[in-house]
């Protein structure tokens, strides 16, 4: 499969949602996938399980799963816009956890996925959120790992549903500074988990 892996640095959220469609349905028409990694500009984002009191001006609404959850500085978004290696759901999800939980091994940590397919924790934090849509065995959206943020913007909702302060980030959980280079060179090096179905997971 090829896929190419690129480091889109700082962007705002909204005009790389449209990007990202469009992509999803050049992919879909058997364009290659692409691997985006980004650190995006404040935003909170709405998945589908959301309920509707809790979506309030200013939240996007999108068509992944999941409630509620921020994406901002100090946070590596990725997104694999590809195709699955196998057409089956759950080891799709299961391969985006692994992929979350080997970026912290490489940083001598030990996490492990949530029980519903939903993030990646370690110490019982929460410092990686999942979210995904999946069409014609394509994926759209991903996964938001915390490396160095702000923890107040949680605050103000209950990300994927749970306490604000179940979360966390890699930098915290390593007791040093990770940078963002530090963390999408672990991400890139990692991708192998989420494009060959003979990974182990």
């Amino acid at each position: 499969m090829a896929v190419e892996v690129e480091n889109l640095g700082q962007k705002p959220y909204e005009p790389l949602l449209l990007q990202m469609r469009e992509l999803h349905e050049a992919v879909q028409r058997g364009a290659d996938g692409r691997i985006w990694l980004v650190e995006h500009e404040p935003v909170y984002t709405a998945g589908r399980a959301t309920p509707k009191h809790e979506i309030t001006e200013g939240i996007v609404e999108i068509e992944r799963g999941g409630q509620i959850t921020y994406h901002g500085p100090g946070q590596l978004t990725i997104y694999p816009i590809v195709r699955l290696p196998k057409r089956d759901l759950r080891d799709w999800l299961k391969r985006i956890e692994t992929y979350g939980v080997r970026i912290a091994e490489a940083l001598g940590l030990e996490a492990e996925p949530s029980v519903d397919g939903t993030g990646v924790f370690v110490a019982g934090r929460k410092f990686a959120s999942i979210g995904v849509a999946v069409k014609r065995w394509v994926n759209l959206h991903g996964i938001g790992v915390n490396v160095t943020v702000d923890k107040a913007p949680w605050q103000k909702v209950r990300p994927c549903g749970l306490s604000p302060d179940i979360m966390t980030d890699l930098s915290t959980a390593a007791g040093r500074a990770v940078s963002m280079q530090e963390a999408a060179e672990h991400a890139t090096a990692a991708v192998s988990v989420l494009l060959d179905p003979s990974d182990p997971l």
